[in-house]
């Protein structure tokens, strides 16, 4: 018996040709859209600075998140470019400049406020509950944005300051979270913390299952009360064919 023949397979269909026109105006607005951002920046990190000791620190996780939203669009804007047709060969050049340009003032801007803050945060005497997973964030967005000052384009002296500088916050931050102790293990299973250490919980171990093959005791049932016991003359019996005669 032949088998009904298979249906044909549905290819996604092909991606619409930009034109040399759209993708230039797509990273020009790009290019504007990053610069707006750089500017709001400076702003979260002004407001973050005036007062450190109180929400001083959700302040500055506002501005990070910008940060970290910039530099999502700089990767997005950077793809746009290396696949840029071949009419805007003229165009790809400066407007790779000015992102990095927008890239090299956003590690600078990210590096020296947060230096800032913490040289400040780290003397606070009274930290809120919960620093140290919050500074424990902060800490991994840090060191993923000191993996910019890698690129050959921070070799110079103001590279290795930037790097130096980074460096020190990395310091800073760890002093914090020692000063402030983690929050409570509230889980029944072992976590790890921001630094990497493991977490013991607070609840004990689950129970474990009952092995292969075999059965679970059942629980026990409680006593009634004797109002609540059944009437036996009530009470529902399974009958068979010999109840019959």
């Amino acid at each position: 018996m032949i088998g009904r023949p298979s249906p044909p397979r549905r290819q996604a269909p092909p991606a619409p040709m930009v034109s040399a026109a759209q993708r230039q105006r797509e990273v020009a607005r790009m290019l504007m859209r990053l610069d707006d951002m750089l500017k709001a920046c400076a702003d979260l990190a002004a407001a973050a600075r005036e007062r450190v000791s109180v929400g001083g620190m959700g302040r500055y996780r506002k501005f990070s998140r910008k940060v970290r939203d910039f530099f999502s669009l700089a990767a997005v804007t950077q793809e746009r470019l290396d696949a840029a047709p071949s009419e805007m060969e003229e165009l790809i050049g400066p407007m790779t400049t000015a992102l990095e340009r927008l890239h090299a003032r956003m590690v600078i801007l990210f590096v020296e406020e947060s230096l800032g803050f913490f040289n400040t945060f780290a003397r606070v005497k009274a930290l809120p509950i919960g620093t140290h997973e919050t500074v424990g964030v902060e800490f991994r967005a840090l060191m993923e944005i000191r993996k910019f000052l890698d690129d050959p384009l921070y070799d110079g002296e103001r590279g290795q300051g930037l790097r130096k500088q980074t460096d020190r916050v990395a310091v800073l931050m760890r002093a914090v979270m020692d000063r402030c102790p983690p929050l409570p293990d509230f889980g029944d299973e072992p976590s790890i913390g921001p630094r990497g250490t493991v977490n013991k919980p607070l609840r004990p171990p689950r129970a474990a299952p009952p092995a292969a093959g075999g059965r679970a005791a059942e629980p026990r049932p409680l006593p009634q009360p004797h109002s609540q016991r059944p009437d036996p003359r009530l009470e529902v019996r399974q009958l068979s064919l010999d109840d019959e005669d």
